[in-house]
């Protein structure tokens, strides 16, 4: 795909059959997904949900990953299921809070511009623990549009992502990827977050000025999958969201 190789430091985990489809068909349900509507998936890694937002028919699908070797999968995916007009890919990294992205160059096949860089560390967010993140300061950081990624703002209708979440050497790119999916979202977003930071996360989005609604409760069965982790596997409890974006007028009368 001729992408610029970058070094990949975030905590992810694919995302299984099983969730994408949840996620899809509470989507669908609500006319979030499907004919007349257009998707990205954020933090694509191999694909799993651009594609499934192909498979139901929305009209075109934007994937985005830090991740060469994972995007050329996604790309070997799209092709394997003969979705090449419906799927491109763009290469590009979310900030962290310290992150500084602004070179921005490459072009993928399908005409996306490419990467996005952002190595720092921040710790004074983390959604993970209450009483953090809930300072003006934070609150601040977490609140800024500064993502990094090549995109204009209100490119697609709904945004999906499985992101980072927020921990370890982390703190707080749960809520940046949010935040730069509630950017890039026209209409909605669906996003993964542990259940025990349920209640921040539902008060950063309100300081936002969004709405959003915990949609479903599941799982997670996460493989030994970083040097951390010290069983086989475990379970965690995930809360799928829904946030609801409004254009700014509509945001400005709702508050």
């Amino acid at each position: 795909m001729g992408f610029h190789r970058l070094q990949i430091s975030l905590e992810q985990y694919p995302t299984s059959p099983e969730l994408t489809t949840s996620v899809i068909l509470e989507a669908l349900l609500r006319g979030d997904l499907g004919p007349g509507r257009s998707a990205l998936d954020l933090g694509c890694g191999t694909g799993m949900l651009a594609v499934a937002c192909a498979l139901v028919e929305s009209d075109y699908v934007l994937a985005v990953d830090c991740d060469e070797d994972a995007l050329q999968v996604a790309l070997e995916n799209r092709e394997n299921l003969e979705l090449g007009e419906r799927i491109s890919f763009v290469l590009g990294r979310v900030t962290n809070l310290k992150g500084n992205s602004s070179k921005q160059s490459k072009v993928s096949e399908n005409g996306c511009r490419g990467r996005g860089r952002g190595r720092g560390r921040d710790r004074t967010v983390g959604s993970g623990r209450q009483g953090r993140g809930s300072t003006k300061e934070s609150m601040e950081l977490i609140t800024s549009d500064n993502d990094g990624l090549p995109l204009r703002s209100r490119c697609v209708d709904t945004v999906l992502t499985n992101p980072p979440f927020g921990t370890k050497n982390n703190a707080g790119m749960d809520l940046r990827f949010l935040r730069a999916a509630t950017r890039l979202a026209r209409t909605s977003v669906y996003s993964f977050h542990k259940t025990s930071t349920r209640d921040f996360v539902s008060r950063v989005v309100n300081h936002w000025g969004m709405n959003v609604e915990v949609v479903a409760q599941m799982k997670f069965d996460l493989p030994q999958t970083y040097k951390f982790h010290k069983e086989k596997s475990v379970d965690v409890e995930v809360d799928l969201i829904r946030v609801a974006v409004f254009p700014d007028e509509e945001r400005a009368e709702e508050e």
